[in-house]
């Protein structure tokens, strides 16, 4: 794997070389502590995986990742010191397009054993992320899954996302009236480390509650629940939430299929199905599974997307219903509720 650094310390820079190093699996293709450097080099050279810290010395980090998403699009993993103190910054990171965070190993530390660890798995996960394939699953039959055909509490929503999620989950989370009725899931791509802080910046963005997705969990008309775990959030037989450690084969972690799959498995009422911005390919076969039960599917389109994975890889398979700007999606959801609560009106008189 092709890998650069982006990182405004030199003795860092130096420590991720050797890390990186360490496997015959990974190349150092260039390293810098410029973003304006960084921006130019992924023209000439472009990596497969960016290993960078936001504190970049001469421009804005976030506009750098931007910049690269935009004109040289690979995977970005945010390694900067005490991550847990910068959780805005992260958040920034993964919605300009990044696609996770961990702490910098630091040689003097006690925990630079596990963190250097940690680092070397996730540049493994993110290699397979960026090759994996994607196989259909085999037809389902057709169910009354669709939003239009129950009652607004019953309409559950789901979403899945992963690089660019956080943006545009507080974007579409942010657009929900307060009023709105459906319970809502959602199957980020992001470290556990970061869950809590991620559910708490969105609760700030959004007039609905949100909070993290207990074991055991029901769903709650009007109430956002975010994956906590690295484990597979699933819905178990009896309505509730859980989380699973199967499948152990899985790279994704958490899953957005599984969590799909599980949906389409369990829940006997209405979904509505989200695949938003991101990395790989999570989520279209999930999708595809409640498409074909009679759920209604959307996914984020090309040009509001930080990174067009996901939404590419389920339009590609025919699981989305539409192909909608992440400004209209929040709209849709809405226009169902009023349009069940008409028909309501209509059938009591």
């Amino acid at each position: 794997m092709k890998v650069a650094i982006i990182n405004n310390k030199q003795a860092a820079r130096k420590e991720l070389i050797s890390i990186v190093g360490q496997t015959s699996d990974h190349e150092i293709v260039w390293s810098t502590s410029s973003g304006v450097s960084a921006i130019e080099f992924c023209k000439a050279v472009r990596p497969e995986l960016i290993l960078m810290d936001p504190l970049v010395r001469d421009i804005d980090g976030i506009s750098v990742i931007r910049s690269i998403m935009a004109e040289t699009p690979c995977a970005i993993l945010i390694v900067t010191g005490s991550i847990e103190d910068r959780h805005e910054m992260v958040f920034d990171a993964l919605g300009a397009g990044a696609i996770d965070a961990v702490n910098t190993p630091i040689l003097d530390s006690a925990n630079y054993e596990k963190a250097a660890s940690d680092l070397l798995k996730k540049i493994a996960i993110i290699n397979v992320l960026t090759r994996d394939s994607l196989s259909l699953p085999d037809s389902l039959n057709n169910e009354s899954l669709s939003p239009l055909n129950n009652p607004v509490e019953t309409n559950l929503v789901v979403i899945g996302c992963s690089s660019g999620g956080p943006e545009a989950l507080a974007e579409l989370l942010g657009n929900l009236p307060e009023g709105f009725q459906s319970p809502i899931v959602v199957v980020q791509h992001v470290d556990a480390a970061f869950a809590p802080g991620l559910a708490k910046w969105l609760n700030m963005k959004s007039a609905l509650p949100v909070g993290l997705a207990r074991e055991g969990d029901e769903l709650v008309p009007g109430r956002v629940l975010v994956a906590a775990t690295n484990s597979h959030l699933v819905l178990s037989e009896d309505g509730r939430l859980a989380y699973t450690e199967e499948p152990a084969s899985s790279s994704y972690r958490p899953s957005v299929d599984v969590f799909f799959e599980s949906v389409a498995r369990n829940w006997k009422q209405s979904v509505t199905a989200i695949i938003l911005t991101g990395m790989g390919k999570d989520g279209a076969k999930g999708l595809l599974e409640l498409h074909r039960k009679g759920a209604h599917t959307i996914a984020q389109d090309k040009f509001t997307s930080a990174v067009f994975g996901m939404p590419k890889a389920a339009i590609e398979t025919g699981a989305a219903s539409e192909v909608l700007p992440i400004n209209r999606i929040a709209e849709v959801l809405t226009n169902y509720s009023h349009l069940r609560e008409k028909k309501e009106v209509i059938f009591q008189g």
